[in-house]
């Protein structure tokens, strides 16, 4: 393929697949665009293989686990060949959706990847390959047992599981971050500290407003222990009749996820003032999950029992306009999410 090939290939793909991080991801300067659209799609082909209810869950495991060999391999400097994928997407109808015809045609992406410089490649490979072995540790949860909605057992694996699927994304595009522009010592190193949470962040205020979607499927991706303090087991989430431990237990979850958010916007004060687009592009997300935790907090029963709570349209693009309004100034971005977590019914 050739370079406007590639390019093409991967930037009709983004909006196919993700409206949210097609609306973030234009902010990104020219010399990062290309690399972080590449990481992205590669994320979600492993993605892909997690949520499809095309495969079963023992064959969603070898398919990750087999993944995560390839870019193990490849960033050891290995070639990918079209036989070292066809295990990935065997028996994949592409008609099932634009996610898995990402996910038939990925020797194409293989190909754009291998286009890029040496460092973004093997760090995109290296953290991608994390987050398929973590994927894979986790692909039996989908599998229901006897009719009941599985769980995570506790907070630690809610942790580890947001880690693979989110955390690794946050390490790698710090990394992709600190080898296109080699910022100092003191802001790699509060970079590199924070990255993880501010995956963390995102990704568990998706695992508690995605209960209602997930529960059609049996599983439910939040903590078995926290549900217990509040007399709660998977299978009553979505019972109205349990009102007051439904509150208690998602408020307790929304304030674990808000500290993640906390660092997420510490995060990114230590990319300087000057690189605009980046900023931009880690603020929106977090002032969207923000303000959805606010909305999760307002309706904390319907969260559970759904339908499911959303921002508005209006809401996105207003919370747009305020990242990119505030997101310029260290001080105005501290401010201004301060006064956006204050709205937050208590």
């Amino acid at each position: 393929m050739t370079d406007k090939a590639n390019k093409q290939f991967v930037n009709e793909f983004i909006p196919r697949v993700s409206r949210t991080f097609a609306l973030a991801i234009k902010f990104l300067p020219m010399e990062l665009r290309h690399p972080v659209f590449t990481a992205y799609l590669l994320c979600r082909v492993a993605d892909t293989i997690e949520d499809s209810p095309h495969i079963q869950p023992d064959d969603k495991r070898i398919r990750l686990m087999h993944l995560n060999k390839l870019l193990l391999s490849a960033a050891d400097g290995a070639k990918t060949s079209p036989n070292d994928l066809t295990p990935l997407y065997q028996g994949i109808n592409p008609e099932h959706g634009h996610d898995h015809r990402l996910l038939v045609e990925s020797l194409k992406l293989f190909d754009v990847l291998a286009e890029l410089p040496d460092e973004k490649r093997k760090i995109i490979y290296h953290w991608a390959g994390e987050m398929a072995f973590g994927m894979a540790e986790f692909s039996q949860i989908t599998a229901r047992h006897d009719n009941q909605i599985v769980a995570i057992d506790n907070v630690a694996q809610w942790d580890r599981y947001c880690y693979y699927v989110a955390g690794t994304v946050g390490h790698m595009l710090t990394e992709l971050f600190i080898s296109e522009y080699r910022f100092d010592t003191n802001a790699a190193d509060g970079m590199l500290r924070l990255c993880d949470s501010f995956g963390l962040g995102l990704q568990k205020v998706n695992t508690i407003k995605d209960v209602p979607g997930d529960m059609a499927r049996g599983v439910v991706f939040l903590p078995k222990d926290i549900m217990t303090k509040y007399s709660l087991t998977p299978d009553l989430l979505s019972d109205i009749k349990y009102e007051a431990p439904l509150t208690d237990f998602v408020r307790e979850l929304t304030e674990m996820s808000g500290h993640h958010l906390d660092d997420a916007i510490e995060y990114t004060t230590f990319i300087p003032e000057r690189l605009k687009g980046v900023r931009m592009f880690l603020a929106v997300p977090v002032l969207l999950a923000r303000a959805t935790l606010n909305l999760i907090n307002k309706f904390p029963v319907q969260t559970m029992v759904g339908p499911a709570v959303k921002i508005s349209h209006a809401d996105v693009a207003r919370l747009t306009a305020m990242a990119k309004l505030h997101s310029p100034s260290n001080a105005a971005l501290k401010k201004y999410y301060s006064k956006l977590k204050a709205r937050s019914p208590s």
